[in-house]
């Protein structure tokens, strides 16, 4: 059977951040199943920290370079959560050893969700991205739920 892919219904940036989402639902079903190291990958859960940490980071970087084109009072505010999300990621990450590190992951794509909404309403992201993160954000914060629980 041949099925045709419509580039004009999916954008390659929609279907690039679900792809994103994939190793952390690889994550969640391997912690799942209770396979915690794999021969190749090693600690599972080690894993999905250093993803997590890069997706944030990344994420927050994505503040920095947009407010370059901004405002004095929206352009430094964005540049402050920029750095301070992507300070605190690698802080927690390798000094806060007292709380898992998924669950900082959690708080954090939360905190990053509620900034796009916040984007959103001052009209600097569009509706489509919002509800895009949405969506992504609720496949990744259960899978993440999940290797923190297993």
């Amino acid at each position: 059977m041949y099925v045709k892919f419509d580039i004009n219904k999916y954008s390659i940036s929609s279907v690039l951040t679900y792809a994103g989402a994939l190793p952390f639902i690889f994550a969640a079903i391997l912690m799942y199943w209770d396979l915690e190291r794999l021969p190749i990958i090693g600690d599972v859960q080690k894993m999905i920290d250093v993803y997590g940490l890069i997706i944030v980071v990344f994420l927050a970087g994505s503040y920095w370079g947009l407010s370059l084109n901004l405002h004095d009072k929206i352009r430094t505010a964005l540049m402050l959560i920029s750095n301070c999300l992507t300070l605190i990621a690698f802080f927690t990450f390798f000094w806060l050893i007292s709380i898992p590190f998924q669950l900082i992951l959690i708080l954090l794509f939360l905190v990053l969700l509620l900034i796009d909404y916040w984007l959103y309403f001052l009209n600097l992201n569009s509706k489509d991205y919002v509800i895009l993160r949405l969506v992504v954000s609720i496949i990744v914060i259960p899978c993440l739920y999940v290797v923190y629980s297993s």
